[in-house]
């Protein structure tokens, strides 16, 4: 062999010897590397473990499922709007009237001293700081909308309130069926009541209870306790209120 071919076979060794260095090198890094990945990939999964899925017992309720009464009532304690016949401090205080016999009835206070009315002075001081309330807030004592008077409950006493537009007999009937009052908007005389003076006025109506031919009211714009109003009159007075007050067959009822 000459010294020609001794260096080509020393090369090619060399090169052979290479080459596999090289594959064992990238045989090492490949499976450095998958460590590497199913070590991140088990992190993942213990930092971020899959959501279980709980399966409830209680079935899902879609839709409205309160069923109608043929008749009921709710014990609404009453007041009058101007308790100590004191209309002329209290003239435009139907709202706070509303919203107080719908407080007393959501707090569970349903009589005073044995009396389903509650005490006079009582409702005349809770009136009066409801009155500074939105003087100090509204610059003013406003004639309420609906949604206004949710408001006012709201920011007031804290409690939630639901609007209804375009409400039917059907509406009025099932939330006092799940032992909801019902406020509307009405004007007095569309009531038909003689009791009211000579001039209507915007007011609001708590109704509380119905039967087949009437709702059952508190009306504290006279000696109202537990009136009954037809329906038709009802539905008239509500309609008579829209171009003063801008809003249609509305109601809102109120909750803890």
């Amino acid at each position: 062999m000459d010294r020609r071919q001794n260096n080509y076979i020393k090369k090619t060794y060399r090169l052979l010897v290479f080459a596999a260095f090289l594959s064992v090198v990238g045989f090492a890094y490949t499976a450095y590397n998958a460590r590497n990945d199913l070590r991140k990939q088990s992190d993942t999964e213990v930092a971020t473990p899959k959501k279980e899925v709980v399966q409830s017992d209680t079935p899902q309720v879609k839709g409205d499922t309160v069923q109608i009464k043929d008749s009921a009532s709710l014990p609404v304690p009453y007041t009058l709007q101007g308790p100590l016949n004191n209309l002329n401090v209290h003239e435009e205080s139907c709202e706070e009237a509303a919203v107080l016999m719908y407080h007393y009835f959501l707090e569970g206070q349903l009589t005073f001293n044995g009396s389903t009315i509650i005490t006079p002075q009582l409702a005349n001081d809770e009136m009066l700081k409801m009155k500074a309330w939105q003087v100090k807030n509204y610059g003013k004592e406003p004639d309420l909308s609906i949604e206004q008077l949710g408001l006012f409950a709201q920011q007031y006493y804290g409690y939630k309130y639901k609007t209804f537009k375009n409400v039917t007999k059907d509406d009025i009937k099932r939330e006092i069926s799940a032992g909801h009052p019902v406020l509307v908007p009405v004007m007095t005389h569309s009531l038909k009541n003689p009791m009211y003076g000579p001039q209507t006025t915007y007011h609001i109506l708590v109704i509380k209870g119905y039967n087949a031919q009437n709702v059952i009211a508190n009306d504290a714009g006279i000696r109202g306790e537990s009136i009954q109003y037809s329906w038709d009159t009802v539905f008239s007075a509500i309609d008579a209120q829209t171009p003063k007050m801008g809003q249609g067959r509305e109601m809102v009822i109120l909750t803890k």
